[in-house]
């Protein structure tokens, strides 16, 4: 009986001293978190979930030695930054808690490379609505001059004529209404664009002159965040 006591003694302190062993010898790469370290290890480096402490703290994703995930920072004056990280910066969506004259300030948002970058990111465009329509793609050729042009092509292929459309409607939150070869659009628009497109047209699978063709509605509405020369193809 004594000796099993003693084998399950010696077993418990082995495991003690190999988990001490391998913490004590699993870096955090940042000098400001690198006194002590708890958590998981790959290749002599913190990876995964752990525990970071020295002047600073850090509780969180770690991969290759540095903060990578999620997780939270507090600075040793008490600055905290509880969000995403990625290669020991903030990087992503976080939230930023500091001390602004004598006050608890708030600052949330992205990141990229350890700067603030603003509130939220703003994609280039959003498809909204799509109803009958295969597929949109929006494709920004250039910075000038400020329009949005859309082309129409029939099961994905390249036409941009609209000899089989009836009853289209375009509709856009600035600009003029034109024609510019095969192209309809409009100019001299101001950004973020707001457009919406309605037609009719003999759907896929109908012959476009048969008498008999079955005729379907099309509707696409979308925004155009980002400042240039557009070109909205439609494929239905």
């Amino acid at each position: 009986m004594k000796k099993v006591i003693l084998f399950s003694i010696i077993m418990t302190l082995s495991s003690f001293i190999a988990t001490l062993f391998s913490q004590t010898n699993c870096k955090v790469l940042n000098p400001s978190i690198s006194d002590s370290y708890t958590g998981s290890c790959k290749q002599g480096l913190a990876d995964g979930k752990g525990e970071a402490f020295g002047v600073d703290q850090y509780k969180g994703d770690f991969k290759k030695g540095l903060p990578n995930g999620k997780g939270t920072y507090i600075w040793q004056s008490g600055e905290k930054y509880e969000g995403s990280w990625k290669n020991g910066m903030k990087d992503g969506e976080g939230k930023y808690t500091f001390k602004y004259e004598g006050r608890d300030s708030l600052l949330t948002g992205i990141w990229k490379e350890d700067k603030y970058v603003g509130i939220k990111s703003v994609p280039p465009y959003v498809i909204q609505y799509m109803s009958g329509i295969l597929r949109v793609s929006c494709v920004r050729t250039g910075d000038q001059p400020l329009y949005v042009r859309y082309r129409f092509a029939r099961g994905g292929g390249s036409t941009e004529n609209t000899n089989d459309i009836s009853g289209l409607l375009l509709q856009g939150s600035s600009g003029n209404e034109s024609q510019t070869g095969n192209f309809l659009g409009n100019e001299n628009v101001t950004f973020p664009f707001e457009g919406k497109v309605k037609f009719t047209a003999p759907g896929l699978l109908s012959s476009q002159n048969a008498a008999n063709a079955i005729t379907l509605n099309y509707e696409l509405r979308f925004v155009i965040n980002q400042s240039g020369a557009w070109t909205v193809t439609i494929n239905y």
